[in-house]
């Protein structure tokens, strides 16, 4: 199945290991409901093989095999510059093989339900989000 293990929610990867405290603090930010009320649908997976990865090498290790062999459409990583960053921008990976969308964005924590709720039920496309990003390659919301 690719390079990702099936999933009860999308896979929200740790590929830091630098601080601890800082990754359960990521965790409740995630956890938190959005304004909506939605909850991010994820699961969190811990991989050491991706530290130290730029986005590029990180986006490269998830090839685009939704909805074939992937059961999500995007997976989400804390990567080193997240985990770094005051505002913790967690970076986005494209899976969808019929979307032709550049493959990876960054999000704000805080967007991540919005994100994992509207690309499950097909309301809104990477495309939509990918698209939205700041100057900075930074989603912060439509």
């Amino acid at each position: 199945m690719g390079g990702l293990a099936p999933t009860g929610g999308v896979p929200f990867i740790r590929a830091d290991f630098a601080d601890e405290a800082r990754w359960e603090e990521l965790k409740k930010i995630v956890g938190r409901p959005n304004p909506q009320g939605y909850v991010a649908g994820v699961e969190y997976v811990e991989d050491r093989t991706l530290a130290g990865l730029d986005d590029a090498a990180l986006a490269k290790r998830f090839p685009k095999l939704y909805p074939k062999e992937y059961e999500h459409p995007v997976v989400f990583v804390a990567d080193a510059a997240t985990m770094s960053a005051p505002d913790n921008p967690i970076l986005v990976v494209n899976l969808n093989g019929q979307d032709n969308a550049r493959p990876y964005f960054r999000s704000v924590p805080a967007e991540i339900a919005s994100i994992e709720a509207n690309l499950s039920l097909s309301n809104l496309d990477f495309r939509d989000f990918a698209e939205s990003a700041g100057a900075d390659g930074i989603y912060r919301g439509l």
